[in-house]
């Protein structure tokens, strides 16, 4: 688990003071910029100001690393997914507020756009089974998420009976990732709007 303990990592003159979060969320965007491939070590110890032999004492190597950035980048955002979907009065209008929410994050041109967990799929799910494995689980995780919040409105009498909450989850969360892909090309407010309400026109 991260931490937000510094750590003393030897280098080769003297110890220097280490802040492994502030690391980790550097090599994340190294990474989500990049991908993992073509993230270099070189890259990677400038980004965070770490010679090699620093980066290694602490990480061991750079698949290490990676994991424990795409861990951090889990973490961040299914903390997001919950909070937004926690955020309305009813389930129902707590899912159309992360809907327009991620509208709102996609055509801002300050944020990054695409999504790690999505880019290490496309780059590394068909050749490197431990990492399918573990962003199986991540995506699962949210659609749990999903599930629940869809459940919750069926509930509250907002999603007819007849509906099925768990493969509306799965639904929603491919509509996610479908529209984190689509706005790396077009992040035209109207057109991503228009995606959304189709999307969400399954829940009525």
């Amino acid at each position: 688990m991260i931490t937000q303990k510094s750590v003393k990592v030897k280098s080769m003159a003297r110890p220097i003071q280490f802040n492994r979060p502030l690391a980790l969320k550097q090599s994340m965007y190294l990474f989500w910029e990049n991908g993992y491939t073509n993230t270099s070590l070189q890259q990677l110890g400038e980004r965070m100001d770490m010679r090699p032999g620093s980066l290694y004492a602490v990480f061991k190597n750079k698949r290490q690393l990676f994991f424990e950035t795409l861990e951090l980048y889990f973490e961040r955002s299914s903390n997001l997914l919950k909070d937004r979907l926690q955020s309305g009065n009813t389930a129902m209008q707590s899912i159309h507020i992360f809907f327009e929410s991620l509208i709102d994050d996609l055509v801002d041109e300050k944020t990054m756009k695409g999504c790690l967990m999505i880019n290490t799929a496309t780059e590394l799910a068909d050749q490197d089974d431990e990492i399918k494995h573990k962003l199986d689980i991540m995506f699962k995780s949210h659609e749990r998420q999903f599930f629940k919040v869809l459940s919750q409105a069926q509930k509250e009498g907002d999603l007819a009976k007849n509906k099925d909450p768990k493969t509306l989850a799965m639904f929603l969360l491919m509509g996610v990732r479908g529209l984190k892909v689509y706005s790396q090309t077009d992040n035209s407010r109207n057109k991503l709007q228009t995606l959304v309400n189709t999307l969400l026109s399954t829940l009525r």
